[in-house]
């Protein structure tokens, strides 16, 4: 009986020997129980966002002026505001208007018709049209107290367009500077007020980032920004915000 297992047991084992199957008997290992790994604890943090305002008086204006016709050809209409716009352009340039600080801003050529109600029960008809040309400069004047005196003599000249008269800074960079500067006094000051409150120590800094969306708002004119043409630059609130983490220590 012996033998026969014996015989069993070899014949088993290279029935696995044939199939590629390699047994590999281990000594058995005493279980030991795996240490518990350390749970740290999250980081302890305090999130606040700071806004800093910079309030300037306006540099730079910019206007849009130009010419408009009408006529029954193309070539007419299109004539008639070369004509307009080369007078306009001598009148810049005789206002220390930089050619640079001239740049076409529209231009278009459209036919119309004027629309003329038809004598006709339910009907309505269009009456005889013409070509309309239309050219307008985007004028940058950096000196705005001649924005008003650069409008009138546009208009003298022959500009019977103006559009969008709009006032900001030339240096961006320098305000930019100063109001993330004061938005980033503004967040430790909101940081170390909500520390105090919640009985904690304020850490350094973890992570700072700057709020994107913010744009310059336009403030009330002053008597002593109001120029001639009726131009009221005003002040503009030129505004910032910054996200700051600092950590709790």
């Amino acid at each position: 009986m012996k033998r026969i297992k014996e015989l069993l047991i070899v014949a088993t084992l290279a029935v696995l020997l044939i199939a590629g199957i390699t047994v590999v008997v281990m000594p058995k290992a005493e279980s030991q129980a795996a240490p518990a790994s350390a749970v740290e604890d999250p980081a302890r943090t305090i999130t606040v966002v700071g806004t800093g305002k910079v309030s300037l008086v306006p540099d730079i204006a910019q206007v849009n002026v130009g010419a408009e016709a009408r006529a029954d050809t193309v070539s007419e209409a299109k004539a008639e505001v070369d004509r307009q716009m080369a007078a306009i352009h001598a009148a810049l340039e005789e206002m220390d208007i930089d050619e640079k600080d001239i740049q076409t801003s529209h231009y278009s050529i459209h036919y119309e018709r004027d629309p003329m109600q038809v004598m006709k029960e339910g009907s309505t008809g269009e009456g005889p049209g013409g070509y309309r040309v239309s050219n307008l400069l985007r004028v940058t004047v950096r000196d705005v107290e001649k924005a008003g005196d650069v409008v009138d003599a546009a208009v003298e000249a022959g500009a019977n367009q103006v559009y969008g008269v709009t006032f900001t800074v030339a240096d961006e960079s320098s305000w930019q500077g100063q109001a993330r500067e004061k938005a980033f006094s503004d967040a430790e000051a909101r940081a170390a007020e909500l520390a105090d409150q919640a009985g904690v120590e304020l850490g350094a800094v973890q992570s700072v980032s700057e709020v994107i969306g913010t744009w310059p708002m336009a403030m009330a004119p002053t008597p002593e920004t109001i120029m001639s043409g009726g131009f009221s630059p005003g002040e503009l609130d030129l505004s910032t915000r910054v996200q700051v983490t600092f950590n709790i220590q």
